[in-house]
């Protein structure tokens, strides 16, 4: 099995931005879910498709080229898994809650590779470098537009 993971401090002390609170992220990391394009750049459209509960199927599209369709299920501010269900390189994605060893606050994101992407790394050399460069990106970016949309939050109320 190979698994990216990626771990960013939500709250950089030498950035200039509102002070981020678990709740907080949890709740625009619900927002990412249903609205991904304004957080991953590799995403350029996206629609919810079905509901269940507390899982839906979501189609996104990725850099206007490739369509896939992802389960994602909520585990309450734990993480949101994003299951692969026509996505030949990737079985899950996940994003995640945590803390760093000081105690402060982290978004953690992890992706998975299928048998058939892991195949594919056989075959063409660059795909793991290039993967995990896209979920490292990723992860900053998300973590960017994150504070961005606190800061945005903040002014509203000022």
């Amino acid at each position: 099995m190979v698994t990216f993971s990626h771990t960013v401090l939500v709250n950089d002390e030498r950035a200039d931005h509102p002070e981020i609170k678990i709740d907080q992220l949890w709740e625009l990391l619900l927002h990412k879910a249903e609205n991904p394009v304004s957080y991953v750049p590799s995403i350029t459209g996206a629609e919810v498709i079905e509901r269940n509960g507390d899982e839906f199927v979501r189609r996104i599209v990725l850099r206007d080229a490739v369509t896939v369709r992802e389960r994602v299920t909520v585990e309450p501010k734990r993480q949101v898994i994003f299951t692969q269900l026509d996505n030949p390189d990737l079985t899950t994605i996940t994003n995640g809650i945590g803390e760093d060893e000081q105690g402060r606050l982290t978004f953690i994101l992890t992706a998975t590779l299928s048998a058939a992407g892991i195949e594919r790394s056989r075959r063409e050399s660059g795909f793991i470098a290039e993967n995990d460069l896209l979920f490292y990106d990723t992860a900053h970016a998300t973590v960017n537009s994150v504070r961005l949309a606190a800061a945005l939050a903040e002014a509203r109320h000022l």
